[in-house]
């Protein structure tokens, strides 16, 4: 069943400001390694780091804390399965606050155009038998 869903619209454009002003002050606390690397070898850098912003934004949006109560900008990863779909990773304590709400899935979607940048979450837990439909149960 659904846990959470989130939205988040990023200006592409902004983060490339932000980006200029702090440099690694602000990219160091936000991303992790692998995500720094993966941003700035290839094109378009400064979308891939607003892009992954943005489903950071969503996630906690989706588990209803906001960046708060124990989430962590670099516990939410971004990474791209060799199909090309995204997916995130979870670490730290954001992990063990999705264990302790029964989150065991998660989808992510990222889209751009232009100056701006759109994510998605969508947060799963199992269904309790009493509320899965008659239909589902046994399947």
């Amino acid at each position: 069943m659904i846990y959470g869903i989130g939205v988040d619209l990023v200006n592409i454009t902004r983060m490339g400001r932000v980006i200029d002003k702090w440099g690694n002050r602000f990219i160091d606390r936000v991303f992790t390694t692998q995500e720094i690397t993966f941003c700035f070898h290839g094109p378009k850098s400064v979308s891939r780091f607003a892009l992954r912003f943005a489903a950071k934004e969503a996630f906690s949006k989706a588990i209803g804390l906001g960046m708060k109560k124990g989430i962590r900008w670099r516990d939410i990863a971004v990474f791209h399965h060799p199909s090309g779909r995204p997916d995130l990773t979870i670490a730290g304590k954001t992990r063990s606050l999705c264990h302790k709400e029964g989150i065991t899935r998660w989808h992510v979607s990222l889209s751009d155009d232009g100056d701006y940048g759109v994510a998605v979450v969508v947060l799963e837990k199992p269904a309790p038998e009493d509320r899965m439909p008659e239909a589902l149960k046994g399947q």
